[in-house]
């Protein structure tokens, strides 16, 4: 493992030029009205990330190179890339859509001599046909439908736009060659992006990432919040060793490590890790121990009329539970915070979303943008037959089609415990940059064998504080 600190280094003449850049990019900005942003998804990159990106590039014995910046706005990456590899570019390619931003990234780059191209059109079809030594992209974020017309352009389905113009990207590469690609994180792991991941590690390797600390602050310029990472991909095998670096903003000093590749990918399931899985953690998992998470089957805009805020105290009403009724260590309802805390259920197909008396473990699927933890769990014990509202995952020991009750009440606690760890926490970090909790992220949680969770269970109690939690964790997982 490295241990410097890892700088971009540059000089008074490349501050001045990606200064001038920068401003040319906050005047942008400025002028550009909200709805032109969301309509082309434009994220203009700041100027620290932008010469953090280009110094992730390899040093090149080629004397000269082609490069294209895909999605290139007002050309700060372009300018950023000239300036680190200055007379070895032969030339520039800069793909953008907006005629606006075209015109404004023309007379930029014509007043610096670059040597560049301008091509104005879409990505999917505007892009050169031609093979590439470097590529650098900040690309736009937008969800794209599995119908998308523009799918059948690409080698796999994806679903994000960011993800289409990673693969664009990559596409276009020569043998060696390298793309880095300013991104968000989810594309590492999550079944939406496992055709993504699958043809991304048959074709290229994952040679480098940079990961952010602060969600808020590498987009501060247009309130993103986005958990955002730069990784760089090149035109070959799988190398054995991938650097990871990192800074909690797009400002600070730079910690660079050096990890082993099957550290951090799992080659079975494709899903990438920032840092390697603590060999504190078992090798098995929720799904290998016989549990099963579930989503809550309560969409709440899709059951106004059976929804009540007050008991209508009818035979066939159901206590409702929100995310919001799990607080500060304590599971309260009725409890008055706006949403409806009861479903009348009627017909049989309404009676199948409940979950039957029993014990369950409870994983609320969405935590705050800033909050401590990721993982939040509850040990839930009910008599009767409750709702849970989409927003809340629960752990069982049925199927996907078929909620079973855990066997005991002392293992829906050591669940609780468990999943409250930080061992937990730190796990879930490394694996996702989102702060959403699926039933398909939980399958993947790390878990000892249930008689170790019943036995954690017997010290569960409500009001834990985290430290109190990790020392149970430990002392009854054989952790030392």
């Amino acid at each position: 493992m490295v241990g410097n600190i890892f700088k971009t280094k540059i000089g008074d003449g490349t501050l001045n030029i990606i200064g001038r850049a920068d401003k040319v990019r906050l005047n942008t900005i400025n002028k550009t009205s909200r709805n032109i942003r969301e309509k082309y998804s434009q994220y203009l990159t700041p100027p620290e990330t932008a010469l953090t990106a280009v110094s992730m590039f390899s040093k090149t014995k080629n004397p000269k190179i082609d490069c294209l910046d895909l999605g290139a706005g007002t050309g700060i990456l372009t300018v950023a890339l000239y300036e680190r590899f200055k007379n070895k570019i032969n030339k520039i390619d800069a793909v953008e859509i907006d005629k606006v931003l075209s015109s404004i990234l023309s007379k930029e780059l014509s007043s610096l001599n670059i040597p560049y191209e301008l091509i104005i059109g879409d990505a999917f079809t505007k892009t050169p046909n031609k093979k590439y030594d470097c590529i650098i992209l900040n690309p736009p974020y937008k969800k794209m439908k599995a119908d998308d017309a523009r799918q059948k352009l690409l080698p796999c389905n994806v679903a994000n736009l960011y993800a289409a113009f990673m693969l664009i990207g990559l596409t276009h590469l020569k043998k060696y060659g390298e793309m880095i690609a300013i991104v968000p994180r989810s594309w590492t792991n999550g079944q939406y992006f496992n055709a993504f991941r699958k043809y991304i590690f048959n074709n290229y390797s994952l040679d480098f990432m940079h990961i952010y600390g602060s969600r808020k602050d590498i987009f501060s310029d247009t309130n993103v919040l986005q958990e955002t990472m730069i990784v760089k991909f090149s035109k070959q095998r799988q190398t054995h060793e991938i650097f990871v670096s990192y800074s909690e903003s797009k400002s600070d000093n730079v910690k660079l490590n050096l990890y082993k590749a099957d550290e951090l990918i799992n080659f079975n399931d494709l899903t990438v890790r920032v840092v390697p899985k603590s060999d504190k953690l078992p090798f098995s998992t929720i799904k290998a121990v016989g549990l099963c998470p579930s989503t809550g089957k309560i969409v709440d805009f899709r059951n106004k009329d059976s929804l009540y805020k007050d008991n209508p105290h009818l035979s066939d009403v159901y206590p409702l539970f929100y995310a919001g009724n799990f607080v500060e260590n304590k599971i309260l309802h009725p409890r008055n915070f706006g949403k409806p805390q009861w479903f009348l259920a009627k017909e049989p197909k309404q009676k199948r979303t409940l979950i039957q008396p029993g014990a369950y473990t409870i994983i609320k699927r969405f935590t705050s943008k800033e909050e401590k933890k990721r993982v939040v769990a509850y040990p839930l014990v009910i008599k009767n037959p409750v709702a849970l509202e989409n927003h809340l995952n629960f752990i069982h020991e049925g199927t996907s089609r078929k909620v079973v009750p855990l066997r005991s009440k002392r293992l829906a606690e050591g669940l609780a415990l468990w999943c409250n760890s930080s061992l937990i926490d730190e796990w879930f970090r490394g694996i996702s940059g989102s702060t959403q909790v699926n039933a398909s992220d939980i399958k993947q949680f790390p878990c000892p064998t249930l008689k170790e969770l019943e036995k954690m269970g017997r010290f569960w109690k409500w009001n834990l504080t985290q430290e109190e939690i990790d020392k149970i964790v430990e002392k009854n997982n054989g952790i030392k």
